[in-house]
């Protein structure tokens, strides 16, 4: 689908996000990689460019989600063409016990990871607190009150405006906000 300007792709700043989130997971995982970030980085944006032509927008896949695909499935074998012989790979599930996402199987882990970044890139310094509390385990009403707020007025001034957050990403319901 030829309408689908590069230039475009490239300002986004999810995209871009996503590229950079990819690249960095796997430096964390093998530092070795360090020193081909930028290499990395490049092989992502060349292999976006000539997958644009493949995207069918008549299908129920946003660009977004299809090029966040692409970065996954491309990730793997340029992080293996960098990496030295001798480093042996280990799978995403080792970082499960840091990560304790809700997806179904690991591109959705990886996929999810990406979208998270980008929301909480977004969300204010209060915001992105409030997630740390209920990803340690926190109640929505034991936050609430940690903040010295009425769980109503919790709800509507810090719970809302984080949901619609991750709604705007198509993710809320990857994730367990009860």
């Amino acid at each position: 689908m030829g309408s689908i300007n590069f230039n475009d792709v490239y300002a986004d700043a999810y995209v871009r996000k996503s590229v950079e989130v990819a690249t960095e997971q796997q430096i964390r995982k093998f530092p070795s990689l360090a020193s081909s970030a930028d290499d990395i980085k490049q092989e992502l944006w060349i292999c976006i460019a000539e997958a644009l032509d493949q995207f069918d927008a008549s299908r129920r896949c946003s660009l977004r989600t299809f090029l966040c695909r692409v970065i996954e499935n491309r990730i793997v074998s340029i992080r293996n063409l960098h990496l030295p012989p001798d480093v042996s790979v280990i799978s995403y599930d080792a970082t499960d016990e840091e990560f304790p996402l809700y997806a179904k199987d690991e591109v959705q882990q990886i996929e999810l990871r990406m979208d998270l970044a980008v929301v909480m890139a977004r969300l204010t310094p209060i915001q992105r607190q409030i997630c740390q509390m209920l990803m340690d385990g926190l109640s929505l009403r034991n936050v609430a009150t940690r903040l010295g707020l009425s769980f109503s007025t919790f709800m509507h001034r810090h719970i809302r405006p984080i949901r619609e957050e991750f709604r705007k990403e198509k993710i809320e319901k990857s994730l367990d906000l009860h």
